[in-house]
């Protein structure tokens, strides 16, 4: 069951508000100027605590956030042709900070397995399992069958974040995709334009190569890869790199950003060697930020919730709150190869 109610401290761990604003007081004075929405008043013995709801969140967040609005709309593509080194999860908890953030975001789901829906919305996949009859609207009804953006679009629990979720029909729409004339820019032709009202856009592919992907690719100013720390991961990151490199050479494409980062580091010798080997083989990319191996992580995502709702002060909060501040800086930065980042001491001292 997800979390529904927020209390002040939560939400100054939420979004960090402490390390930015010196007074506790913060909080409440900007919901006395009406900053931030007003709380509802629990009464706890002697005195009335403030609660503030799931879809205020973003509200606190536009004021409160460690994000800074974007000028222009922003296309994430999320592409490791490599399963099991946190893509999805990652994509999820990306695409939730954003939106508690106060940016508009949409997620869309490219995996024939349905990985991301199934985060978001379980009791969808639930239904359609239960009644094939209620099949939900995909991107193939929307490119193929001319139904309206909105049928396909669905809302979250954070009015700031919605998802075109993957539907059973996508291994149709990638065969129904190598049909067409352009094949390659029918996401940017005629999907781009129906969504133009989100802030941030993140497509968060499967691990096979196919037309869906190579949309995705068209469409983004930036590649987010993840890299697990683990021999088989690294083993494919060498194919992984050069297959996107030979797409982009094929396609003209120009001025996109990469981003890398390790995954599943541990403090076995093994991982610690790959993470090494990560900074160097791909040193113009690869953030020196990785999101380490955690329990924690995986709670959150069996209750629908990021980890910063879920395990605000937990080490990988901590990861993450450096990468996602690090991939925003990169993401917005007019430069090509401005990168390099330190992660904060904090999250540095217990991965090694």
């Amino acid at each position: 069951m997800q979390k529904t109610l927020w209390t002040s401290t939560e939400i100054r761990a939420l979004f960090k508000i402490d390390e930015r604003f010196k007074s506790t007081q913060t909080l409440f004075n900007a919901e006395e100027r009406g900053e931030i929405p007003k709380a509802t008043r629990k009464p706890r013995g002697k005195i009335q605590v403030r609660h503030w709801k799931t879809e205020q969140l973003p509200q606190i967040g536009a004021r409160f956030g460690f994000l800074s609005k974007n000028k222009r709309q922003k296309i994430l593509c999320k592409y490791i042709q490599k399963g099991g080194v946190l893509k999805t999860t990652t994509s999820f908890n990306e695409a939730r900070i954003f939106a508690l953030n106060g940016l508009k975001t949409l997620v869309i789901g490219l995996d024939f397995e349905c990985s991301i829906t199934d985060i978001m919305l379980p009791k969808m996949l639930e239904t359609v399992k239960l009644d094939k009859l209620q099949q939900p609207l995909g991107l193939y009804q929307f490119f193929a069958e001319n139904a309206p953006i909105e049928d396909v679009i669905v809302k979250t629990s954070l009015p700031t974040l919605d998802i075109i979720p993957e539907t059973h029909d996508l291994v149709v729409f990638d065969k129904w995709l190598n049909q067409q004339k352009r094949r390659e820019y029918i996401f940017h032709d005629k999907l781009l334009p129906k969504i133009a009202n989100y802030d941030v856009i993140i497509f968060d592919n499967g691990p096979s190569w196919n037309h869906l992907i190579e949309n995705s690719i068209i469409c983004a100013d930036t590649i987010v890869s993840p890299l697990g720390c683990n021999l088989l991961a690294y083993n494919a990151s060498a194919t992984n790199f050069s297959s996107l490199l030979d797409f982009q050479k094929e396609m003209k494409i120009k001025n996109q950003k990469l981003i890398m980062f390790p995954t599943l580091l541990d403090r076995s010798s093994l991982s610690q060697q790959i993470y090494g080997q990560y900074l160097t083989k791909f040193a113009d990319y690869v953030l020196p930020i990785p999101i380490r191996f955690a329990a924690k992580g995986q709670e959150s995502l069996i209750n629908r919730l990021s980890i910063f709702e879920h395990a605000p002060t937990s080490p990988v909060a901590q990861d993450y709150y450096d990468l996602i501040r690090a991939m925003w800086k990169i993401i917005n930065s007019e430069s090509k190869t401005e990168k390099k980042v330190t992660p904060s001491q904090e999250g540095l001292k217990e991965i090694v």
